[in-house]
Formats: C-alpha cells, structure tokens, sequence
C-alpha cells in the first residue's frame, strides 16, 4: 500500500501529542481509501469536499487531529446518489461500499468505504456488518429555511427517516404528519425499498432552500448552513494530498465548532473502536475476547 503518512512506521511528536505508529497505519489505511474514493469521483464527474473534523484537521493541523482518526466526506445529494450508482465494480479488491443496501448489519442514513482486510470493530456484538477500516460519505441535503411549508416538509422527512431506522418510534408517535395509512404502507415495505422512498424526496427537495446541513442534524434543529457557503471549492493540504473543502470553510467550521483555532490538546486519544491496520476484522470478531 502507497504512503499517505509521512514516516509511517515511526511514532511522531506533533506539537505536544504523541501519535504512535499505529495510529499512523491507521490513518494510512483511511487515505488509502480517500485515494481510491477520489478516483471514482474523477472518472465521473462527482464533486465532493471535506467536513466535521476532517476538514477542521485539513485547516487547523494540514491533516489528522493528531488523536483523532475521523475522515468524513460529504456529497451534494445528486452526486451522492449517482456515486451509489456508479460505484459498484469500481472498487479494487479488498475494498467495500456500506450502505443500508449492501450490508444487512449497517443502520446509518450515510455510507462509508471500508478496507475488508482491515479492524475498525465499533459493535463487537455485531457479527453481520463489515467493520473494516472505513472513511464515511454522506450527503448534503435541503434544511427548513424556518418557514411552515420548509418546516412541513422537514417532519415528513423525519418520518419517512424514522420509517427506516425506527420504526416502532414512528408508530408510537401520538401526532405524526404522515397518514396512518401512509405510514402503514411504509412499513409493510422492505427496510431497503423505505430507504429508496425517504432518499427519493431528499433528491427531489435539493436545491429549493437557502439552507442545507446534515438531514439527521437538521431533524433535531442542531444545526443548518448556508448553501452559498458550498458554491466552490478549495484545495486545501491534508497529510501528503490535496483534498477540497468548501471555499467559505471558515463560516462553516465556525458555525460547527465557534473558536476553532483554540484547543486544548488531550493527554490521551479517547476511541470506543478496535483498530487493526494489519488483521482483517473477522479474525478479530472470531478470537478476541471482548
């Protein structure tokens, strides 16, 4: 596997954090995936960009948060969903697209690329699901502008999202904005053919408000940004490549993180996840005592 990690196979102060080299295989294993992501991008004309810690590691430490291993990339929904259509076949071997419809044991709304070969075991009681290493893609959709038709439109997203992920919440819910037979048919459905229904109407709703965001955030009215925030790129430095962000990233990252340059470094990296750069995460599932 090429090099993305300078120095890979050595521990590295950086500032006042030690990285050992593990974590730097790790990483590396992470741009690899990004590297083969970016590729497929190319070919067909997708357009992508970092976010969440990704892009605060690219602005704030040109790479990694050194006791972070977060690499999350984010798509407009159109070129998010033609990705999911375009990707299979074009990966190299070893390599996997998780999303609800490839992997019966995955449950998030994003997706995410994993090296099989590879341990990135978050759920040790999940024997279904591939927990390789991964970096995760997922899409930039419409949020309420905070009128009442944007605010409609947004509960019935929620719903037909719950419809997916939670279904007995949906049913329970003493007020819904779905019809009870709506919701009904909704449920007698497949849970892949429910995702299909709730992707539909994100598609058809991008590109009609001013705001944008996560839809999972936007539900809980965490948080939303300006879709003007988002109209080019950069390229800005991330380890040894060159990867885009947002050319308005220091709007975006201080409506996410407020002072993001000050930080106070922890003495130790904090992760409720198992990495192996080197064993693949079925043998792990198999023989580690967890």
């Amino acid at each position: 596997m090429k090099e993305y990690i300078r120095d890979v196979y050595h521990d590295e102060l950086r500032g006042s954090f030690l990285v050992i080299f593990d974590r730097k295989k790790v990483w590396n294993v992470e741009l690899h995936l990004v590297a083969e992501f970016e590729r497929i991008c190319k070919k067909f004309g997708l357009r992508y960009f970092m976010t969440g810690k990704t892009l605060l590691g690219a602005v704030r430490h040109q790479g990694f948060i050194p006791w972070e291993d977060d690499i999350c990339l984010m798509m407009p929904r159109p070129k998010y969903d033609r990705l999911k259509k375009v990707i299979d076949g074009e990966l190299s071997e070893g390599l996997f697209f998780q999303d609800i419809y490839t992997d019966d044991g995955f449950s998030m709304s994003c997706s995410r690329l994993r090296d099989s070969r590879t341990t990135a075991i978050g759920d040790h009681e999940n024997k279904v699901m591939n927990q390789g290493i991964y970096i995760t893609i997922e899409a930039l959709d419409d949020a309420s502008d905070g009128s009442a038709d944007e605010d409609a439109v947004l509960a019935m997203e929620k719903e037909l999202w719950l419809a997916v992920a939670e279904p007995d919440v949906l049913r329970g819910m003493p007020e819904r904005v779905l019809p009870t037979d709506m919701v009904e048919g909704l449920l007698a459905l497949s849970r892949a053919e429910r995702m299909r229904q709730f992707e539909s109407v994100a598609a058809e709703r991008f590109g009609t408000s001013r705001f944008v965001g996560r839809l999972q955030d936007a539900f809980e009215k965490r948080q939303h940004w300006q879709r003007i925030w988002f109209d080019s790129l950069v390229l800005l430095p991330f380890e040894t490549m060159q990867l885009p962000a947002p050319v308005m990233y220091d709007s975006l990252l201080t409506a996410c993180y407020g002072d993001y340059h000050t930080f106070e470094v922890p003495l130790r990296a904090e992760t409720n996840i198992l990495y192996s750069a080197d064993i693949p995460y079925t043998e792990c599932l198999e023989k580690v005592d967890f």
